[in-house]
């Protein structure tokens, strides 16, 4: 995998690299399990989830960040630092602790346009029935992140995408639910990454990206094209000196659409001329995405600087 993600940074130059490992492995860690032959959209299926009612969430226990999977990581990192040559930033991705423990309850995230209610969560229902049981788990999946993260800076990696997922989404937790539940153990994680370069990402519709701007973080990354999310222009007055990343639907990409990649970009790049922002898609796009699409994304950054 370090091969193909050296390989895309090298042949379209991107400013930043953003590695991009599969999205389970968190997931295995503690016990789930996946069929590779056999991919539910871009997740593989799930064959063993941990948790099925409260008394599995004993079995959610601390483990050390740099074995199983996390060493894994950790080798990929290193071979991605070692040959990548020093020329751009290294952004390593981690997940919300809460985000960790709802995949161990058998659900998938909460995310992008999908709907999510809260009624059907059997992650809310444990919150509410049982906090205490819960809130240990949490704390274990945030120490062993927290370890993680750390062994992650000694690969010489410069940062985290601190992935939040849907978890701060309107209509899910409530607000107190979430300064309960989510933020205090996405601080612990944080704790661990100080001195280095954090990008928060908050995922889809009612993403409440002003709910992060008081945490250690450099950069907010929302979907900014969604629904109840605000636009990314405009965004310094209330970012609290936070750095703005996005601005381009990431649903066009792969549906042979670059000529309105491009315009989108460039329509960003042109509102965003007087404020610090870092161009990206709202959210990963398509597997399908097509070449074209990709260079008439990052031509739209010399088109309009010339």
């Amino acid at each position: 995998m370090a091969d193909k993600l050296l390989e895309f940074q090298r042949e379209y130059d991107w400013d930043v690299m953003k590695i991009n490992p599969r999205a389970v492995y968190y997931y295995e860690a503690w016990g789930n399990e996946y069929d590779y032959d056999h991919y539910n959209d871009v997740v593989p299926t799930r064959t063993k989830t941990l948790i099925h009612d409260y008394r599995d969430l004993e079995k959610v226990s601390v483990l050390p960040g740099d074995q199983g999977v996390f060493a894994e990581q950790l080798d990929m990192c290193r071979m991605i630092v070692q040959d990548s040559g020093g020329e751009v930033p290294i952004i390593q991705s981690a997940f919300t602790p809460i985000g960790i423990l709802l995949n161990l309850c058998g659900m998938r995230s909460v995310g992008r346009y999908r709907p999510s209610p809260r009624e059907e969560s059997p992650l809310i229902d444990l919150c509410l029935d049982h906090p205490d049981e819960v809130k240990r788990a949490l704390k274990n999946i945030a120490e062993t992140m927290a370890d993680y993260c750390s062994k992650l800076l000694t690969t010489g990696i410069d940062g985290v995408f601190y992935a939040c997922l849907g978890m701060a989404r309107s209509g899910y937790f409530t607000l107190e639910e979430w300064k309960e539940f989510v933020e205090p153990y996405d601080l612990m994680v944080l704790e661990a990454l100080k001195g280095s370069q954090v990008i928060i990402h908050t995922c889809g519709i009612y993403g409440n990206p002003e709910r992060f701007t008081s945490w250690p973080i450099n950069m907010i990354h929302w979907a900014s094209s969604a629904v109840g999310c605000p636009p990314i222009w405009g965004s310094k007055a209330w970012l609290n000196g936070k750095i703005a990343m996005g601005g381009v639907d990431e649903r066009p990409f792969g549906q042979n659409k670059a000529e309105e990649i491009g315009r989108l970009a460039r329509t960003t790049l042109q509102k965003m001329q007087d404020e610090p922002f870092l161009l990206a898609p709202d959210c990963s796009v398509s597997v399908h995405t097509q070449d074209d699409e990709l260079r008439a994304f990052r031509a739209s950054v010399e088109e309009t600087l010339r």
